[in-house]
């Protein structure tokens, strides 16, 4: 077999294969995005799928059926495009409220700061706060990361910590409506609206260890005040503009942990993002 024979058959498998996964992500976003009515969003994935598999045994040359098989997927991927976030929905309780900031020198006033307590699972008492925090006073940032069952991955949580004793968590999730749980698979899609939890660690970070049982690691950053503080004063400016301008939630390009990575690293600070030590207290 000669060179050039194997590189079009190996051409030739890589797009038949990128054709596959473009074919069966636009049935699995009709199906999870697409018209409330199972049926209908059923019979439109399976269109597109039996489609395809048609246009790819019937079209000759090879090449001629997959410039036509492209069709259906940008088809697909355009409406997905327009599918717009909003922040007018029923919401559950626990992301019902906005959290948003000003500042004033070095004075950071943040609004509904969530801090509800857990007695049980069902027995919540909701609060939402004011509170008001001095920049200059920053003296350290933490970052909690729990596990609630493989160790591969964890949900991130960053917590500044301030000299009077105070902390500030802010935790980056997805923003449910009543009677919507998480999926991760439907978290590659357009289902869950972007939401950053600010909290008490008694509230975000106790919800995990005491009620869900999940397993938390804290870490003390190496970054210096300065830092915290520019980071600090990023997601405020992101949480600002969520308010304005809702966005979807993205388990691969916009969770919690490549939202809070791609704020570290805008300003380009060294140093902001790494160096973690673990501290042996919970």
């Amino acid at each position: 077999m000669t060179v050039a024979r194997l590189t079009r058959i190996l051409l030739r498998v890589a797009v038949s294969l990128t054709l596959l996964l473009a074919i069966l992500w636009s049935a699995t976003a009709l199906w999870i995005d697409g018209p409330e009515s199972r049926s209908l969003a059923g019979t439109l994935a399976g269109g597109v799928v039996l489609t395809a598999g048609l246009m790819a045994v019937l079209i000759r040359p090879f090449w001629r059926a997959a410039v036509i098989i492209i069709v259906p997927f940008a088809v697909v991927l355009g409406w997905w495009l327009t599918l717009a976030p909003s922040n007018d929905r029923d919401w559950q309780p626990d992301v019902a409220r906005l959290p948003t900031a000003t500042i004033d020198g070095s004075r950071l006033t943040v609004r509904n700061v969530r801090n509800f307590s857990y007695a049980g699972e069902g027995d919540v008492t909701e609060r939402w706060e004011t509170r008001t925090y001095d920049l200059d006073t920053l003296v350290g940032l933490d970052i909690f990361i729990s596990f609630w069952g493989p160790t591969l991955y964890g949900h991130t949580i960053a917590s500044w910590e301030f000299a009077d004793g105070r902390r500030l968590a802010v935790s980056i999730e997805t923003r449910k409506e009543q009677g919507e749980e998480y999926s991760a698979v439907r978290g590659f899609f357009r289902q869950f609206e972007l939401y950053y939890v600010v909290s008490d660690e008694s509230d975000v970070v106790a919800l995990r260890t005491n009620q869900r049982g999940e397993r938390v690691e804290l870490y003390r950053t190496l970054a210096t005040p300065t830092e915290d503080r520019a980071l600090l004063l990023d997601y405020v400016r992101e949480m600002n503009a969520l308010a304005e301008a809702p966005r979807w939630y993205n388990a691969l390009t916009h969770n919690c942990t490549t939202t809070a990575a791609r704020l570290c690293a805008r300003d380009e600070r060294p140093g902001r993002s790494a160096s973690l030590v673990q501290r042996p207290d919970p």
